[in-house]
C-alpha cells in the first residue's frame, strides 16, 4: 500500500472540483515531529449538563458573565446568580424589560452593567453574596444601547440616538451617567455598532470603520483617538465578536460589500477566513445575526460562530488557522447547540440556544447532552495525472479498540462513501468496525474493491459515541494511462 496525502486545509465552498473537503465535528493538529503523519484529527468535545436553571425563564439564555464565585446568566427577563458549585442559584425577576435577544454584560469589580437594546440595568453585588437588580434611572443614560465594555474605571456604551457617539459612566458607578461625558467616532460618519476593549484600548466598531481610542488622562474627557489607526473595515454582525487567543475575532465588512472574518492585531485588522469560508458565508441570506463564542480545547484556542438563519456553525482553530464545521445531530447540515461560553468552576460553560440549560465541554464525552455528534472527514481529490486508476484497497489509520462497554458504540462503526465525479455525488454506504473496547490490533478500517475512475473523493462518517482520532490513509492502486 502507498500512503496518500488525503487531508488538506480546504473546505468545499466555491466548487467541489477544486476542493470537496469537509471537516465536521473534528479539528486538526499539526505534528511538528512528523511522527506518523504531518496532520492528525480529533473529535471536538461533547457537552455534559452542568445545570438546568431552577426557575424556568420566559425565554432562552441571552448572555453570561463569570466571576470567581458566581456565574451570572440572563435568561428571558430573569437574572440568575449561580454559585460556584453549581448547586444553588439566586433569581432576580421582573426588572429586565425584555425577554429575547442577546444582552451585553460588563463589570467594574463591584457592579454588573447589563444592556439589552431597550434599557440599562445595574446589579449591585459582583462576586459577593446578595445584591439587587435595578433599571438605570439616570436620564443621561443612553437607552437603546446593545453593547457595553469597561475600561479605566468607566463603563462604556454606544449611544444609538447620535451617529458615532459613545458615552461613559461616572467613575466606578454604573448607576450614574453625566450627560457631557461622551465623544464621537469622527474618522468616518458611519453608525457605531459596538464598543469593545482589547489590550487596554477602546475599539469603536462602526458599519464601515474601526477606530481606536486610549485613556490619555484629560480632565474634561479621559479618552482620545489614536491618530492614524482607523481601519476601513466595519462590523457586520454585532455579536460575532469573541476574545480569542489574546485578540478579538469578528465578522467584518468593507466598502466592497462582502463579509469576511477578521482579527485585531495591534491597531491592524487581519483577515483569517479563507476563500472557501468566504464563499460559504456570503451565500447566506442573513449574516447580521451571527453570534460567536470562544474556548480552549487541549491547547487549541477556538472561535465558534453560528449563523442562526442559515442554521450553520463553524469553528476556527487559532493554533492551526484551519476552519471546520460543527453541529449537533445527524442532519446533513445543522447548527451546534451552543450559543455563549464562559470559563467558570474550572469548566467551559456553554449555554443552550433553545433551552434554559447550561452545559460544559468534555473531551471524553462523545454526545451533546445525549444528542448524537456526527463526525465526518471528506478528503482531497485522489488522482494520478487524470489517468484511470483502480483502487483495490483503502486503509484509514485511526485509533481502534475504543468501543464502550454496552449499547451504541460497543462495536463502533465507520462508514465510507466514494465519489468518482469530482466530489459532486457519493456512492452507497460501506460500513466497517474499528474495534470493541481494548481490541487495539483490529479490526482495521479497511475497504476493498472500490472500483476505478480518474478522480476519487472519500467521505468517512462516524456517529457512534466513541473517541475519534485519525492520522492518514493508504491505498493500493492500479494505474493505466488513457
Amino acid at each position: 500500500m502507498k500512503a496518500l496525502p488525503l487531508f488538506g486545509s480546504g473546505i468545499n465552498g466555491k466548487s467541489p472540483i477544486v476542493t470537496a473537503q469537509r471537516r465536521l465535528n473534528c479539528y486538526a493538529e499539526l505534528r511538528p515531529d512528523d511522527d506518523k503523519a504531518q496532520i492528525a484529527f480529533y473529535g471536538t468535545p461533547g457537552l455534559l449538563l452542568y445545570k438546568a436553571l431552577s426557575q424556568t425563564p420566559d425565554g432562552s439564555i441571552r448572555g453570561m458573565l463569570a466571576s470567581p464565585n458566581y456565574l451570572y446568566v440572563v435568561a428571558g427577563s430573569y437574572l440568575f446568580k449561580i454559585h460556584a458549585d453549581g448547586t444553588a442559584d439566586d433569581v432576580y425577576t421582573g426588572t429586565i424589560l425584555t425577554n429575547s435577544g442577546p444582552v451585553s454584560m460588563a463589570h467594574n469589580g463591584t457592579q454588573i452593567l447589563i444592556v439589552d437594546g431597550v434599557a440599562g440595568y445595574i446589579f449591585s453585588a459582583f462576586d459577593t453574596p446578595g445584591g439587587t437588580l435595578t433599571v438605570i434611572a439616570d436620564p443621561d443614560f443612553p437607552n437603546g444601547c446593545k453593547t457595553c465594555a469597561f475600561l479605566s474605571g468607566f463603563f462604556i456604551v454606544e449611544n444609538p440616538s447620535f451617529n458615532g457617539r459613545f458615552q461613559l459612566s461616572d467613575s466606578y458607578n454604573g448607576s450614574s451617567w453625566t450627560g457631557t461625558q461622551f465623544a464621537t467616532a469622527e474618522q468616518d460618519p458611519d453608525p457605531l455598532v459596538a464598543v469593545d476593549v482589547d489590550h487596554g484600548t477602546l475599539g469603536l466598531l462602526g458599519t464601515k470603520t474601526i477606530e481606536y481610542w486610549q485613556n490619555v488622562g484629560a480632565l474634561d474627557f479621559p479618552f482620545a483617538p489614536v491618530i492614524g489607526a482607523t481601519q476601513e473595515w466595519g462590523l457586520a454582525a454585532q455579536f460575532s465578536r469573541a476574545h480569542v487567543d489574546n485578540s478579538v475575532i469578528f465578522l467584518a465588512q468593507n466598502v466592497q460589500g462582502q463579509v469576511q472574518f477578521m482579527e485585531f492585531q495591534g491597531y491592524q485588522v487581519v483577515k483569517i477566513s479563507n476563500n472557501d469560508i468566504d464563499a460559504i458565508i456570503n451565500s447566506f441570506s442573513t449574516v447580521t445575526d451571527a453570534v460567536a463564542m470562544s474556548y480552549l480545547v487541549d491547547g487549541h484556542p477556538m472561535y465558534q460562530v453560528t449563523f442562526p438563519t442559515a442554521n450553520r456553525s463553524f469553528l476556527y482553530d487559532a493554533q492551526t488557522q484551519l476552519w471546520s464545521e460543527v453541529q449537533t445531530g445527524t442532519a446533513l447540515v445543522n447548527r451546534h447547540i451552543g450559543q455563549y461560553s464562559v470559563v467558570f468552576d474550572n469548566k467551559i460553560i456553554v449555554s443552550d440556544y433553545s433551552a434554559s440549560n447550561l452545559y460544559y465541554f468534555s473531551s471524553t464525552t462523545y454526545t451533546d447532552n445525549g444528542a448524537t455528534i456526527k463526525r465526518q472527514l471528506q478528503t482531497r481529490h485522489v488522482l494520478r495525472d487524470f489517468n484511470v486508476v483502480g483502487i483495490d484497497e483503502l486503509y484509514l489509520n485511526m485509533e481502534t479498540g475504543v468501543g464502550i462497554p454496552t449499547g451504541q458504540g460497543s462495536n463502533p462503526q465507520i462508514m465510507l462513501q466514494v465519489s468518482r465525479d469530482d466530489g459532486r455525488t457519493f456512492g452507497p454506504e460501506r460500513w466497517v468496525s474499528f474495534g470493541a473496547g481494548g481490541r487495539y490490533r483490529g479490526p482495521r478500517a479497511v475497504w476493498r474493491r472500490l472500483g476505478s475512475g480518474r478522480d476519487f473523493v472519500f467521505k468517512w462518517t462516524v456517529t457512534d459515541p466513541v473517541k475519534f482520532a485519525v492520522t492518514n490513509g493508504a491505498v493500493t492502486l492500479r494505474e493505466r494511462a488513457q
